[in-house]
């Protein structure tokens, strides 16, 4: 499962800066079809407990947020989990039974909503035709910083302001973008996981 949502996000991030070729494209509009089904299952199901979409509180208390689901748990073990019917109850989580695609599709929606999943999606879309953004790509401009280095010039968590405030400093021909407190929040995340030990 965590191999085909890697493939997603690199499909996905190919498609932001040229050509897709066909094949590639049909393997994107199929992941991004499980994706869809996924959040359609849980919107039908789970959101009288459960916050389902990228952000939310859930309605039942004791029900964890979807978007929250990896302080709990590995989320690549979740299709299994949930087609094996593994899953920790709350009072009122009724018992269902998965076929194995609803699960698959259910584990790949929430594997989408994870902030770090989240975080990096973003960076694929804006600055990837720069910057290296993962752990061992390379910067596609010559000007550009490693992401995986920034902690060597900056402390992550004082990133949060100066991308609320849009950063001024970076390559000559760096774009600007605007992102929302939740897009912010998710891009620290994913980069404070891919830093380099100093």
């Amino acid at each position: 499962m965590r191999s085909k949502f890697l493939t997603i996000l690199t499909l996905i991030a190919g498609t932001a800066f040229g050509a897709v070729p066909q094949a590639a494209a049909q393997q994107i509009d199929s992941a991004l079809a499980d994706v869809s089904h996924g959040r359609a299952l849980v919107k039908a199901n789970c959101a009288r407990c459960h916050a389902v979409e990228l952000d939310g509180i859930s309605p039942e208390v004791q029900a964890v947020p979807f978007w929250r689901m990896t302080i709990h748990r590995d989320v690549s073990t979740l299709e299994d989990d949930l087609y094996n019917r593994k899953l920790p109850k709350h009072n009122i989580m009724p018992t269902f039974a998965l076929t194995r695609k609803q699960a698959r599709d259910i584990a790949s929606w929430i594997a989408w909503v994870q902030p770090r999943a989240h975080g990096k999606r973003i960076l694929e879309a804006n600055c990837a035709k720069c910057h290296a953004i993962g752990l061992t790509d390379k910067n596609k401009h010559p000007e550009a910083l490693e992401f995986r280095y920034l902690s060597k010039y900056y402390p992550i968590d004082a990133l949060q302001e100066a991308f609320a405030e849009g950063i001024e400093t970076g390559h000559p021909d760096m774009p600007a973008f605007t992102m929302t407190e939740l897009q912010i929040a998710d891009v620290i995340v994913y980069l404070e996981s891919i830093q380099e030990k100093r």
